[in-house]
């Protein structure tokens, strides 16, 4: 019987799990750890490094592989996704007010301005002849309309408009995301002054700036999500990758994720985040991780190598 794939009670697991050598240092912690958090998201989510199979192709956990160290690796990547979900919301929050800022300042405040479609670039179109933009004006005229939503019927009723700055609170940070894609030259520049700190003209003349923005913004977007769906994070591969770029130093000790469209990995991200006026993000990222990679090496220092292949952790 398998316990991922059939009901099992907590007793039965730890049995199986000892039929396949793992071996427990308490069972009382084991029986309340599984009964907290799940066999899935425990055994299922951080048993790899730790599996080797048999002739049948039958999985067996390697010698001396403890519960408790499998629960450790769960736990820091827990502590990661943690550190990764604040991190994502500090950059969602800068780029919704530096969106919110530029279109204001180009286009007035006004909805009927800074929502005419011609300030934007359309995007690719889908199956159904629709753009992107058409996409994310219904998505804001789905807020503006929305009879429930605070600030925003306030506005409405007392204003009789709603400011960028109130309507893109109610924008999700893939809306924010696929919305800075259509900005205009113009304000795309100007937006990324405002998150880097550093000189339209400056942007305006550099395409690798101006790639590495975009190319973070959608791997924080994957990360978030990722994170806000209790998916682990430590080996995550992101869909959206950073191209390979001259601005971005990457560790010599670590071996990034290489895919057709570029690269990917923590290390890689908190290495673009330095680019950020806001250096909260990046150091909140690179302080957990050398402090959880620590904590569960200071237990396990046999995981260094492993944990070296996606993290950027010295010996």
């Amino acid at each position: 019987m398998l316990p991922d794939k059939n009901f099992t009670d907590f007793p039965q697991q730890i049995k199986i799990l000892k039929q396949r050598n793992l071996s427990f240092i308490s069972e009382e912690f084991a029986y309340v750890s599984l009964r907290r958090f799940g066999y899935y998201n425990i055994i299922n989510g951080y048993k790899d490094p730790y599996i080797e199979k048999n002739e049948k192709g039958e999985e067996f956990y390697k010698k001396g592989t403890t519960f408790e160290q499998i629960f450790s690796l769960y736990q820091l990547d827990r502590n990661l996704r943690h550190s990764v979900i604040n991190s994502m919301l500090e950059i969602e929050d800068n780029l919704r007010n530096a969106i919110a800022h530029i279109i204001a300042e180009s286009f007035t405040a006004e909805e009927a301005q800074y929502l005419n479609r011609t300030n934007y670039r359309s995007g690719k179109k889908n199956l159904e002849g629709k753009t992107q933009l058409d996409s994310i004006i219904n998505r804001f005229n789905k807020i503006l309309q929305d009879q429930t939503l605070e600030p925003i019927k306030h506005y409405k009723e007392t204003y009789k408009n709603v400011p960028p700055w109130v309507l893109l609170k109610g924008a999700s940070f893939g809306n924010l995301s696929n919305f800075s894609k259509l900005l205009r030259s113009a304000q795309k520049n100007k937006v990324i002054s405002l998150l880097y700190d550093m000189r339209e003209e400056i942007i305006a003349a550099d395409e690798l700036i101006k790639n590495l923005f975009s190319d973070t913004i959608f791997v924080c977007l994957d990360y978030r999500n990722r994170a806000a769906h209790g998916g682990r994070i430590y080996n995550y591969q992101t869909p959206a990758t950073f191209r390979n770029s001259p601005l971005l130093n990457i560790p010599k000790n670590n071996i990034p994720f290489h895919t057709q469209h570029g690269i990917t990995g923590l290390p890689i991200l908190v290495e673009a985040l330095q680019f950020f006026d806001n250096k909260n993000p990046r150091i909140t990222l690179m302080t957990h991780i050398d402090f959880f990679v620590k904590k569960h090496l200071k237990n396990y220092p046999q995981d260094t190598e492993y944990l070296m292949q996606y993290l950027n952790i010295s010996k």
